[in-house]
């Protein structure tokens, strides 16, 4: 006996699983899965947008459109469109949206742009919104726009220069006779001063032709080539700079390779330099305190060798026999004499 219960319970788990696979399927190609941010987006024309559209930043897909919310401000509608994008998605603050088709037949998308602000648009705010792309909106404004300038401009333009037209050539014909009579004159005079004009025309020429021998004469062979030559000396000039300056450049590196061996020998001798620094305090210290022993004794050595020379200079002999002079006695006087 066959069980048919069996076959009911295994096409009933079936179909729920093809029901829930079907629903979970939808939910992906929704993209309502997971956590989601919603901000609002203010156009001033939503043609073709509904629920579902998707939203895409700088044409990634990121979320879809809610639902769409008539605001009446400034004495015009404007439409908020309410979208919910993936959570924690930046949207720097000059972060443009705009509709847009990616080819001639797909559906329209709202288009975000990413700005270079470093702030951020908050969670829940509004990100502003720039006018749709819609090839055939703008081709039919742009039709009525050229037809409103066909009748309110062009046609009553025409019909102007129609009218001016009509009033030039009545006045020319009127005219005419005393223009020919000017033309006449001016003709007369011309011709009365041809000749002086010519004189001029042949001077002109004549001081062309000087100023062209003179010019022939400062670009001669010999002033070519000295000019020649001044160049070539300047390149060897500019040589022989780049020579002089590659010199002095390593002449300043060995000055500075001197100088950083005359700092390192002085930190190499600093310890020295601080003790013989020391020792000549000490010793102008000890020459201080004993200065007013050491002029005595110079003096008293000044006053001897005073006295040494005066003695020398009275008796020479004594550097010889050594011992003192006999008194001079002096001159004995006469008895009785005047």
């Amino acid at each position: 006996m066959r069980n048919y219960s069996i076959s009911y319970v295994t096409v009933g788990v079936f179909v729920t699983a093809m029901i829930v696979a079907l629903i979970v399927t939808l939910t992906l190609i929704a993209g309502r899965t997971g956590p989601r941010d919603e901000y609002r987006v203010l156009f001033d024309n939503v043609t073709d947008l509904k629920y579902g559209t998707v939203v895409r930043y700088e044409g990634f897909p990121i979320g879809t459109v809610d639902k769409i919310v008539p605001v009446y401000e400034n004495g015009k509608y404007r439409f908020g469109v309410m979208i919910s994008v993936q959570k924690d998605w930046k949207f720097p603050a000059d972060s443009k949206a705009g509709i847009r088709a990616s080819s001639f037949l797909a559906a329209k998308t709202i288009d975000i742009g990413g700005g270079k602000s470093a702030d951020l648009i908050a969670v829940g705010g509004d990100i502003p919104g720039t006018g749709a792309g819609d090839m055939f909106a703008l081709m039919s404004g742009l039709a009525g726009r050229v037809g409103a300038l066909l009748d309110t401009g062009v046609v009553p333009l025409i019909e102007q220069l129609k009218t001016s037209i009509k009033q030039l050539t009545e006045t020319a014909n009127s005219q005419i006779g005393g223009v020919g009579g000017d033309v006449r004159g001016l003709v007369a005079n011309a011709s009365a001063h041809l000749d002086t004009i010519s004189a001029s025309v042949t001077e002109l020429t004549a001081g062309m032709q000087t100023n062209v021998d003179q010019l022939h004469k400062i670009l001669s062979d010999g002033n070519v080539k000295a000019i020649d030559q001044i160049l070539a000396n300047l390149d060897r000039a500019s040589l022989n700079a780049d020579k002089t300056l590659a010199e002095l450049n390593a002449l300043s590196i060995e000055v500075n390779g001197v100088a950083q061996s005359i700092q390192a020998m002085v930190n190499r001798n600093a310890k020295n330099v601080d003790k013989s620094t020391a020792d000549l305090e000490y010793i102008l210290r000890a020459v201080s305190q004993n200065i007013d022993a050491i002029t005595n004794n110079l003096e008293g050595t000044t006053r001897n060798m005073n006295e040494f020379s005066r003695l020398i200079r009275q008796n020479p002999g004594l550097l010889l026999g050594g011992g003192s002079p006999a008194a001079d006695k002096g001159l004995t006087p006469v008895p009785g004499g005047q």
